[in-house]
């Protein structure tokens, strides 16, 4: 699993580090950073992908890409840099890769340094034009099986993080971005990569689900068990004659009528996205959606997180890292406010972004007494406060101010 993430020169991040468990949530002010910050993670996950997959993706970090991510006001000679810690069972890896570019005229530079145990590794070259340090690593380590397998699903792991912002009129099929035609080309004669496929706003959605019906039986069956567990009503999915997906419902006395997908509520289609991307038979490292709670009753959010928390990926668990607004959202993660990270925009310093990890910043509330002594308890250094008193300081701003 992924323990910690470190962003440099980023957009808004300067010097954000984020510590991530099976599910983290990110909350703060509109235009504080919290879209940058995924943004930074997709970002880092995305230059490793192109390299490490067979992928006919330009392999390229031009420089109007470089000047376009760079925070504007941060040194020409400090690089953009990401970083992480990836832990499994005792072993952990420690991995930066850093992008240089002093001016508009020079190429971009990518340097790589990688921690395992006590051997360190470091690789500089072009462009991404070269393979990562992993080919040079395993070869490296041919005669350790074990280690070579251990980098390499280290790397599968950041090759694998995606993030979502899922918009009701995309998930409905009332914005393609991708036609049929092409949509099926794509993803005929190939594994089907769900996460990649559904598009980060949900627009390929419709179609997917069409193909999950058809080709993926478990994993089909697996979204149908999750999305009832959510509404009870909901029965399944038939494909009509025109190849639309026409979603069915128990409405009781032995009638079960079957609507277009634009008839279904904004918070159901989430939902439904949702429950696809849990029901993977190989999920993602690591999903990242928007504003988690937009469209979902408040009386079914315990479950739907829920999901998040109880997805496989393989010997571990897929991790989540979400964004909300909402205090209903922030209220179920009393228990586990280290869990949970503000940020904020701090103009006077250059318009920086900075992050805190919510544990920390009500430690001192604690110590002075601005939490009542009955809505607080703390257990091995971990704060549990009552989902009211956590409610309370949203509303009053005080978490905002954290």
């Amino acid at each position: 699993m992924f323990t910690t993430f470190k962003i440099s020169n980023f957009r808004t991040h300067i010097d954000t580090e984020l510590k991530i468990q099976d599910i983290t949530l990110i909350i703060g002010s509109n235009n504080s950073g919290k879209s940058n910050l995924l943004a930074a993670l997709r970002c880092f996950s995305k230059l490793v992908s192109k390299t490490f997959f067979d992928s006919d993706r330009d392999k390229t970090v031009n420089k109007s890409y470089y000047f376009g991510n760079k925070h504007s006001l941060s040194d020409n000679d400090k690089p953009i840099i990401f970083a992480c810690e990836w832990q499994q069972n005792n072993t952990k890896i420690n991995y930066q890769l850093e992008l240089y570019c002093l001016n508009k005229e020079e190429e971009v530079y990518c340097k790589e340094r990688l921690t395992i145990n006590e051997n360190k590794y470091e690789n500089g070259f072009t462009n991404l034009s070269n393979e990562l340090l992993l080919r040079t690593i395993i070869q490296e380590q041919e005669q350790n099986k074990q280690t070579a397998t251990f980098i390499d699903n280290f790397f599968r792991s950041l090759a694998s993080i995606y993030y979502y912002n899922f918009q009701p009129s995309s998930l409905k099929g009332q914005v393609k971005r991708t036609s049929k035609r092409i949509f099926h080309e794509t993803i005929r004669g190939k594994h089907l990569n769900i996460a990649n496929d559904i598009g980060r706003d949900g627009s390929n959605f419709q179609e997917l689900i069409k193909y999950v019906k058809e080709e993926e039986n478990e994993t089909y069956n697996k979204f149908l068990g999750l999305l009832q567990e959510f509404e009870s009503s909901f029965v399944g999915i038939l494909i009509d004659k025109d190849g639309q997906t026409r979603w069915q419902f128990n409405m009781g006395n032995n009638n079960f009528p079957y609507y277009a997908a634009d008839k279904i509520s904004d918070g159901l289609m989430k939902a439904a996205a949702v429950a696809l991307l849990c029901a993977m038979k190989h999920p993602p490292a690591i999903i990242m959606i928007e504003e988690i709670e937009n469209g979902i009753n408040q009386k079914n959010l315990a479950k739907f997180l829920h999901w998040l928390t109880d997805t496989p990926n393989g010997s571990n668990k897929t991790q989540f890292i979400i964004t909300s607004h909402s205090p209903s959202v922030i209220r179920e993660f009393a228990d586990r406010i280290d869990c949970v990270y503000n940020v904020h925009l701090k103009k006077k310093k250059g318009y920086v972004s900075e992050i805190t990890n919510l544990n920390d910043a009500i430690k001192p509330l604690v110590r002075f007494g601005a939490i009542k002594e009955e809505e607080v308890n703390e257990q091995n250094g971990i704060y549990h406060i009552s989902p009211h008193a956590l409610t309370e300081m949203f509303y009053n701003g005080v978490l905002a101010e954290l």
